[in-house]
């Protein structure tokens, strides 16, 4: 697992990059100007560093100059990541002393593969990690139940027992798939997915729940607060598939 820094001032591109970094076991730190970037190198020097070109005040070629002057962070690699696209661009941007170049729009599926070519020999590439999913029921036995049914998926599954034990889970883990049932003490599961759908909105949100009157959950597919319903009970095998399909929704938010 590797430390890398992003100097970047679009929160929007920090975000995407860093999702992806974590994602593949990294740690990613970010700095929005040049100033505050070569601050946090000094302060921690990262493995690598990804510096957009067109900062404010201090642009790219002045961070790396910079970075090169100090013999304490003159041997980490920096790629400057940068939307300039005319003929001679990337010349530039290597005859100035930059490791690499990386084009943006930044393509997810081969952003990191990009950077872990850069990385230190001796820091091996990193494994992605297993998605998460939360399942959130007041039923112990349930909770068995749905997590033997994904035993043998490529996750990490994770439970609770109340709406509230979820959303203090969801403030310190990240997770990708949310799967609740809708009657539960205290909070409801469409209660639980209006607060998911405002703090987490990258979390593909799955109802799950055995009742009749399905008005409430209505409401809440029509409104986008919860992503799908289905009811109990369920099979392993559609189970695994309804989350399969989850994940692929989620991976599609992750690159807007």
């Amino acid at each position: 697992m590797a430390r890398i820094l992003i100097i970047e001032d679009n929160p929007a591109n920090v975000e995407l990059m860093a999702f992806l970094l974590t994602a593949y076991g990294h740690t990613a730190v970010s700095a929005p100007d040049g100033a505050r970037g070569l601050a946090a190198a000094r302060s921690t020097p990262p493995d690598l560093v990804a510096c957009d070109v067109n900062l404010p005040d201090m642009n790219g070629f002045a961070v790396l100059a910079a970075l090169k002057a100090e013999p304490a962070l003159s041997g980490i690699p920096v790629l400057a990541v940068t939307a300039l696209a005319m003929a001679g661009d990337r010349e530039k941007v290597l005859a100035a002393g930059f490791d690499g170049y990386i084009s943006k729009p930044i393509e997810p599926d081969s952003f990191v593969a990009e950077l872990e070519a850069f990385l230190p020999t001796a820091l091996p590439p990193a494994q992605p990690a297993r998605p998460t999913v939360l399942l959130v029921d007041d039923d112990p036995f349930m909770l068995a139940v749905l997590a033997d049914m994904l035993g043998d998926e490529p996750l990490r599954v994770l439970s609770a027992s109340s709406g509230p034990d979820a959303l203090a889970l969801l403030a310190r883990e990240p997770v990708e798939v949310i799967l609740c049932d809708q009657d539960m003490p205290g909070m409801r599961g469409t209660e639980l997915m209006t607060q998911v759908a405002a703090r987490h909105p990258r979390t593909v949100r799955l109802m799950l729940s055995g009742q009749q009157d399905l008005a409430e959950i209505e409401a809440a597919l029509h409104a986008g607060l919860a992503d799908a319903h289905y009811a109990k009970p369920v099979s392993a095998a559609s189970l695994r598939e309804h989350v399969r399909a989850a994940l692929a929704l989620q991976r599609s938010r992750s690159r807007e």
